[in-house]
């Protein structure tokens, strides 16, 4: 039959609607229901004269495919038809000394080029842009800016950074790790292309391998542009084909290259240029039992989607009786069973029977119900279940909505039995909840789409087929199912990891270190009176993780190992890190017990060859009755690891990293059974320094013998930082010494009174010769020669006096005790060296860990000088109780006033802070908490991030001290979110924090304290929730920044004067002196009025509640 034309306008979006609603449904014939696929063929002639894109994308996310045909006056971007051209592009660029000064402008015309033609907006392309040469630097990130012209300006502003290192490979780890993340911009959860682009004009300096496989593994898309000839080779092994290399002669042709690159980025760009990340690797599977439970009413797509991931999972594994059985279950209010454990006992029957997955109409789920019946029915001897053989049981849900019924029960039925939960959501399923049904957070995934899971299975394929559990305890419920119950060993010890952080382990094979530690925790009992775990990292240094009497759950040591990151470094001093670990672990008062006898274990985990005297170290951990278990890989010298271990038997060795996380079932019966004698030498730790704050005397000491450049590098980097402060007798005093084997004063405090004549001054700084440094001579000779009234110190006046220590050596002489003295004064000294210079001597120098800083060169303190300039300009602490030894110097005690009070930050953790910010925020909360006397019966202090939903990070009764609450603060890490749900959070902290069983004091009458601190806008009722708080006695300040409303804030603070507004987060840190004396002396009503005694001084009213000042 003809149809007939019919003339009249052009409404393609009308007819798109129409075509949704009338044919694509069941009642008209479709068979999406069956997954058959859903195709849309459409033919016009001319522009539309309504809204195209709506209905466009209703049709893309049912999962629909489009075809459009355009003749005539068709406009081709309404034929892309809801596949809006987008890309995630990383720009990436040489900036080491293979470009050069004179060069580098070259390079940021070819960038220029590169990104005008582009279509740069938030919806479509993101950009972001990074340096490299000895470290990557990250100049803006995916979500940095959301125009044209600010990413333009942001490009034109770039400067040359030198070095003579081009480390291309560190910086491809930086770009899979931070640049491409959700929190960062990065979109591939929504199914956006990631793409990089590699500008280099000479041969890496380190190994890209690791960076080139995170990169393919994560689908990205990498060109590149070479200048010269010696670049082409490294650019051609990470490109994603030799294609995508472009070569320019020389530095004044390379800008012609975005002319040639411009093809190939639209190709990514419009989806003409795809990777496709298929499962491809064979993979070597213990025994497992795993079970998919299925939201079915996610829609056809969605379940086609699914049913493929599984297909795909199966095809990698060994399925089988004596291998990996799979079984499935779908839900919606009600579970329905698809298939047993023990159902099809291979693949190809397995294969050929997920074909009954299919969707079902519904529009709730009962989550809750569907956990309770595999429990019931499905982990049974009977239904294949090997739970009471020990083998590993493992339930992935897979949901696109919310539960109706409570999730927490079930779930926690589940964990109890020994069950590993893993969650994965889409859609409105929340990440909250994924995370209650989890057996741990870092197994519970939000994703954007499941259509996902085939672009980017890694994540949760690696979950499935690495993760070992806890012994089971207990069989199904039911009483009709006879309960075995399987006693576990009762297992006493103290066991430290000791892990490999250097490059010789690679960021890409971390993963695989991390999940056999977390296989190993998994299967022990981990509490305070079982077994204790702590954990450090080393390279050519040590880095303390954790310690022994850190955390007292499993959960908690599993949580923190999952938050690991590779340090980084060439060089592998395991025998230093033994030592270290023998002398900072094992002891008392880091949680050791092996005073009263238990059996203390070193589990040595490396990648590399061993670089010192390792034997030694060996030894000296066996004499202490330590028992060392050694797990390598990679590089790492098998042959010597038999020998350090305790006995050759307690030596692993694996080919690749990748069968690391199977092995944590093979050590474990050796793990906590093997026994050793047990050394109970006591060794005693110096009490860790706290931090100070306010007004400051700086003194730099210098070691005169590092030689020209480098003293130039520190003068250089002193004048800009006189340059940034308020110089003068009110504020901010510099004093100068020098030395090498005898220290020589160059300025005192009080010599030069402005910045000008300061900076004048600094040019006496000059290199002088020496083969050694007396550090400790010197540190002696600032507290007896500068540190006096006379010579500008205001020490006794309570202003803090600041020293940095700047080393290129290891100290002729010890360096303890005069350090000492210096912390005994109130001194805060802070420590940075290079070359010869130890960590550990800069640690011992320090007044804090966290001020030790030990670096490659000092020129790098000209392109990276925030930590040291932070910590210089920030830091905020202690009251100074004494002045110098000398006897002809007054002592001053000043008496610190009493404060209790229970204090909770809630912290704005989305992506309006941004990583970038975040650390401002935890530099303002450290540098408050460091003015506040933590303890039981002083301050307590509790902190729980918000987005979207609530984390709590601590609560009030968490952390004992101060020491232990900056050091939780000091890993915090954005959670990341677009969504803002303030006044949810406040009602959150209210009913979750300030309650007695997580440490509140509100019924003994302490102060309760709110201090919520936000940089974006509220998305929800705060008005509700502030009132609710006030009207429970508690307190709440704001301190906001960003795109919060100021206005706002101060209706949501118990009363204005408790708001504090700042327009750059990096001014935040310093607002902790403003916020300080109003957060440990204003109070309101609480259930016990009278249980303060001083007389007040000031009042306001608020929220009808009483505030008072006691001054």
């Amino acid at each position: 039959m003809a149809m007939p034309y019919r003339g009249g306008g052009t409404q393609t979006g009308l007819g798109l609607d129409f075509l949704t609603r009338t044919h694509l449904t069941t009642a008209s014939g479709s068979r999406a229901v069956d997954g058959v696929a859903q195709v849309v063929v459409v033919l016009t002639d001319g522009r539309s004269q309504d809204d195209v894109a709506e209905p466009a994308q209703v049709l893309c996310l049912a999962g629909v495919e489009v075809f459009a045909v355009g003749v005539q006056d068709a406009v081709d971007s309404e034929l892309r038809l809801g596949s809006q051209d987008s890309a995630d592009l990383v720009l990436l660029i040489d900036g080491s000394e293979n470009v050069g000064a004179a060069n580098f402008t070259f390079v940021r015309d070819l960038v220029l080029r590169i990104i005008e033609p582009l279509d740069v907006g938030r919806d479509t392309v993101r950009v972001a842009l990074a340096l490299y040469n000895g470290n990557p630097q990250i100049k803006f990130y995916l979500n940095s800016f959301d125009s044209k012209s600010s990413v333009l300006e942001a490009v034109k502003g770039l400067s040359y950074s030198g070095g003579d290192e081009s480390n291309l490979g560190f910086a491809l780890e930086e770009v899979a790790k931070s640049l491409l993340s959700q929190t960062a911009g990065g979109r591939v959860d929504e199914g956006v292309p990631q793409m990089l682009v590699v500008i280099s004009a000479g041969p890496s300096t380190d190994d890209t391998g690791a960076g080139d496989r995170a990169l393919k593994r994560a689908g990205v898309i990498t060109l590149g542009v070479t200048i010269g000839e010696t670049a082409s080779t490294d650019l051609e092994a990470v490109a994603t084909d030799k294609s995508f290399v472009l070569s320019a002669p020389d530095f004044r042709t390379v800008a012609s290259m975005g002319d040639r690159l411009l093809p190939l980025i639209n190709g990514v760009v419009q989806r003409n240029i795809i990777v496709q990340t298929e499962f491809t690797q064979v993979l070597a599977v213990g025994p497992r039992d795993i079970i998919f439970l299925i939201d079915s009413t996610m829609g056809a797509t969605l379940i086609n989607s699914v049913r493929e991931f599984i297909k795909r999972f199966v095809n990698i594994i060994p399925i089988g009786p004596d291998g990996v059985q799979v079984g499935v279950a779908q839900f919606s209010n009600i579970p329905r069973l698809e298939m047993d454990l023990n159902s099809y006992g291979s693949r190809e029957e397995l294969t050929a029977a997920l074909g009954s997955i299919k969707p079902r109409p519904g529009q709730t789920v009962n989550i809750g119900a569907a956990l309770d019946f595999v429990r019931t029915n499905m982990l049974r001897p009977e239904k294949g279940s090997r739970i009471q053989q020990g083998v590993p049981q493992l339930l992935l849900l897979m949901t696109s909505k919310k539960s109706s019924d409570s999730v927490e029960a079930p779930a926690k039925a589940l964990q109890q039995m020994g069950v590993l939960t893993l969650a994965a959501g889409s859609k409105t399923a929340t990440e909250n909840e994924l995370q209650q049904i989890a057996f741990a957070d870092t197994v519970a995934f939000y994703l954007k789409d499941f259509r996902s899971l085939l672009r980017n299975p890694k994540a949760i394929v690696d979950a499935l087929s690495t993760l070992a559990g806890v012994v089971v305890t207990e069989g199904p419920t039911e009483s009709v199912v006879e309960i075995t119950t399987v006693q576990t060993q009762k297992v006493v010890r103290d066991i430290v990891f000791l892990v490999d952080g250097s490059n010789y382990v690679g960021s890409s094979n971390f993963s695989y270190v991390r999940d056999f530690i977390i296989n190993v925790v998994n299967q022990l009992d981990v509490r305070p009176d079982r077994v204790r775990i702590g954990l450090l990292q080393f390279a050519e240094s040590q880095k303390i993780e954790f310690h022994l009497n850190t955390y007292s759950s499993r959960q908690d040591v599993v949580n923190q190992i999952s938050q690991l990151r590779l340090t980084g470094g060439s060089v592998l001093n395991t025998g230093a890190a033994m030592n270290y670990a023998l002398s900072k672990m094992f002891q008392p008062s880091t949680g050791s017990r092996r005073k009263q006898g238990v059996q203390q274990v070193l589990v040595l985990i490396t990648g590399g060859p061993v670089q010192d005297q390792a034997k030694n170290a060996a030894d000296k951990l066996a004499l202490a009755g330590v028992l060392t278990f050694t797990v390598s890989s990679g590089q790492a010298d098998e042959a010597l690891m038999k020998t350090v271990a305790f006995v050759e038997d307690l030596a692993y060795h694996e080919t690749s990293f990748s069968n690391l996380p199977a092995l944590a079932e093979q050590i474990m019966p050796k793990l906590i059974t093997v026994v050793g004698d047990t050394d109970v030498t006591e060794t005693t730790f110096p009490e860790e320094p706290v931090l100070a704050v306010g007004p400051r005397d700086i003194i730099f000491l210098i070691d005169s013998t590092m030689g020209a450049t480098l003293i130039n590098s520190v003068r250089e980097f002193i004048k800009r930082f006189v340059n940034i402060i308020p110089i003068g007798p009110d504020g901010v005093q510099v004093g100068v010494a020098q030395f090498s084997n005898i220290p020589r004063l160059e300025m005192d405090l009080n010599s030069y009174g402005s910045r000008e004549e300061l900076t004048a001054a600094l040019g006496s700084i000059k290199p002088r010769p020496g083969q050694t440094v007396n550090i400790g001579a010197a540190l002696d000779f600032v507290r007896t020669n500068m540190l006096r009234p006379e010579k500008g110190s205001r020490i006794q006046q309570g202003v803090p006096q600041l020293l940095l220590l700047m080393t290129s050596k290891k100290s002729s002489d010890s360096v303890e005790a005069p350090a000492k003295a210096l912390q005994q004064m109130g001194v805060l000294t802070l420590a940075a060296g290079s070359k010869t210079a130890t960590e550990n001597e800069l640690q011992q120098i320090a007044f804090a860990d966290t001020v030790a800083f030990y670096l490659k060169d000092f020129r790098s303190l000209l392109r990276n000088p925030k930590a040291i300039v932070d910590a210089l300009s920030t830091l905020a602490g202690v009251v100074v109780t004494e002045g110098p030894t000398e006897p002809e110097v007054e002592i001053t005690t000043v008496q610190t006033q009493k404060v209790v009070r229970d204090i909770v930050f809630l912290v704005d953790g989305s992506n309006y802070v941004g990583s970038s910010n975040f650390s401002y925020v935890r530099d303002f909360i450290i540098n408050v908490v460091n003015q506040l006397d933590v303890r039981p019966d002083r301050v307590r202090i509790g902190l729980l991030q918000f987005a979207e939903s609530q984390k709590i990070e601590f609560h009030l009764n968490t952390y004992s001290s101060r020491q232990d609450v900056v050091n939780k603060i000091s890993q915090l890490r954005l959670t990341g979110g677009s969504v803002l749900n303030t006044g949810a959070a406040m009602n959150y902290a209210l009913s979750k924090m300030f309650q007695p069983s997580t440490g509140s004091r509100r019924k003994r009458g302490v102060q309760q304290v709110l201090v919520l601190i936000t940089g974006g806008p509220v998305q929800d009722q705060v008005k509700n929730a502030a009132d609710k708080l006030a009207l429970a006695g508690v307190l709440t300040f704001t301190v906001s920044s960003g795109q919060a409303d100021e206005a706002l804030m101060k209706t949501v603070a118990f009363v204005e004067d408790l708001a504090y507004h700042e327009t750059s987060f990096s001014n935040l840190p310093a607002l902790a002196e403003q916020i300080m004396p109003k957060l440990r002396t204003v109070v309101g009503d609480t259930d016990m009025t009278g249980f303060f005694t001083e007389q007040p001084q000031t009042q306001y009213n608020h929220h009808s509640q009483n505030v008072t000042s006691f001054q």
